[in-house]
């Protein structure tokens, strides 16, 4: 679904320093306005503007369907690929869009609802700065970082409920899911990182084509990012301890297996030396004569098994 935006200054007479909104408006309208436009395109409606893109080093359907964050700064414009990553490893992306931006027109190409979703959450706090697409796709790239840290804190608690079924003891272990968690965490790292790249090309204003209060605020952009790898980094090194501790829980489920193997073989060792010793097909051993030696040897065990038990619980081993 397309959606087209105009960029329209608020009253002047009740600001200073007139801030901005985003109209919405029909694809006709937006074609003939003299305004700036923000809008979520197809990529068929990008291909029927026009643009000379020949210079890209992508196509802009790669640009779409990219599983990193990517950008070219050109003279007159600039190109590149978002994309979110999914909050579980079912799915490599949650969504990826490309976006084109001139001094003119800031312009998204999804052939889904990522694109249209964050723009909405941003067109609905209202208020904008300067009335400018650069700093539109600053408030689109911060409303798209803000979510961010939302989704990190589900993340996180989601590896608190594993590790309070972990410290649960005989509660099931699921090796998959800290192998989710690990390789989860760690592309979230790459892609805050890349982020972060982005921000300080676009805060660079290489072309020239940004005021520098537009290029300053991408450098606030590349802040965020970097909190949010350091952030990353710290579930990263949570998942690892999780790791740790699944093979803590494993050892010690093992520990007390072969201690009951142990206690039964012990327990089990005197009775096994007395029928061993009178299981012997020898003449003349010791006791064989006795008529009442079947008691003797029940009450041995009896009186083994009994001591052995009492020391094991004493030392805390049953």
């Amino acid at each position: 679904m397309s959606v087209y935006y105009e960029i329209k200054a608020i009253d002047s007479t009740k600001y200073k320093h007139a801030p901005s909104s985003l109209c919405e408006v029909t694809a006709e309208k937006a074609a003939c306005s003299a305004l700036p436009i923000v809008a979520v395109i197809t990529p068929e409606e990008f291909d029927s503007l026009g643009i000379d893109l020949n210079v890209l080093k992508k196509s802009p359907m790669a640009l779409i369907h990219s599983e990193s964050n990517y950008v070219d700064v050109y003279p007159d414009f600039i190109v590149g690929s978002l994309s979110i990553p999914r909050k579980s490893c079912g799915s490599p992306l949650a969504a990826s869009f490309a976006f084109y931006l001139d001094k003119t027109k800031l312009l998204f190409v999804d052939d889904e609802t990522g694109a249209e979703s964050i723009l909405s959450n941003a067109v609905r706090t209202g208020v904008l700065g300067d009335v400018t697409p650069a700093h539109c796709l600053y408030f689109f790239m911060k409303e798209f970082l803000i979510n961010e840290y939302s989704d990190l804190n589900d993340f996180e608690d989601s590896m608190e409920d594993y590790e309070e079924n972990l410290l649960k003891r005989g509660a099931d272990i699921q090796p998959e899911k800290l192998v989710e968690f690990r390789r989860c965490t760690m592309r979230f790292g790459i892609h805050y990182q890349q982020i972060t790249a982005i921000a300080t090309e676009l805060a660079d204003n290489e072309n020239k084509m940004m005021s520098k209060a537009d290029a300053r605020s991408f450098e606030h952009i590349a802040t965020l990012a970097e909190r949010l790898t350091s952030r990353a980094e710290v579930l990263k090194e949570y998942s690892m301890q999780l790791h740790e501790m699944q093979e803590t829980h494993i050892s010690m489920k093992q520990n007390a297996i072969m201690q009951v193997f142990t206690i039964v073989t012990v327990l089990f060792a005197p009775l096994t030396l007395v029928t061993g010793w009178f299981g012997m097909n020898l003449q003349l051993l010791p006791g064989t004569d006795w008529s009442f030696m079947w008691i003797a040897l029940i009450a041995v065990g009896v009186l083994s098994t009994t001591l052995l038990l009492l020391l094991f619980h004493r030392k805390k081993w049953l």
